[in-house]
């Protein structure tokens, strides 16, 4: 059993810790982008509502109980990332206030793209697994893989932005900005390139 746990988990962890996984990324970056390594403990609950989003699916995705239209998914899954940046920059138009304050829309928005992005990891997911082995210690590994990789690439995104603000004295919101464009530029070419 800690021989499957640990395939699992590695496989998870390489699945989102990895290049290929550019999109995901993408995502990750959009959602902290409004955060400051002050705030890990907000930003740590919003990844974790993502995290309960894509796990849903993927259990029910691997178990039959939904199917999907991989298709469709790999179209809306640059979408969230543009509609998380888009969401941003909104609040950064706004108030700069709004900025540090986690709102409903954000776990919201967090849980459904979570259940987005889960339908995407599930194909690869389910190509991966070992019939007559327990299901859901196959997912529980492979969730606990992709959550390390999250918080592992979050950390990065939160001491970049710690640089470029704190030594390089660019403003949060400037910072805010520039991250959820740069999200929103790359997902706009992915969905081109899907289409």
């Amino acid at each position: 059993m800690d021989n499957l746990f640990n395939t699992y988990f590695e496989v998870g962890f390489s699945h989102i810790y990895n290049i290929a996984a550019l999109d995901h990324i993408l995502f990750l970056v959009a959602l902290c982008a409004l955060f400051s390594i002050a705030d890990w403990r907000k930003l740590l609950v919003l990844i974790t509502a993502f995290t309960i989003g894509h796990s849903i699916t993927l259990a029910l995705v691997s178990l039959d109980v939904i199917r999907v239209n991989s298709r469709w998914v790999e179209l809306l899954i640059p979408v969230s990332i543009m509609l998380t940046a888009l969401f941003n920059m909104n609040v950064l138009r706004r108030e700069e206030k709004s900025l540090w304050s986690l709102t409903n829309i954000q776990y919201a928005m967090a849980l459904g793209f979570g259940w987005l992005h889960g339908m995407g990891f599930s194909n690869y997911l389910r190509s991966t697994l070992f019939p007559g082995e327990s299901l859901v210690g196959q997912l529980l590994a492979f969730n606990i893989g992709i959550e390390v990789g999250q918080i592992l690439i979050v950390l990065k995104i939160l001491l970049v932005g710690f640089v470029f603000t704190s030594i390089f004295k660019i403003k949060r919101n400037h910072w805010a900005f520039t991250l959820s464009g740069l999200a929103f530029a790359v997902s706009l070419y992915l969905l081109i390139d899907q289409l």
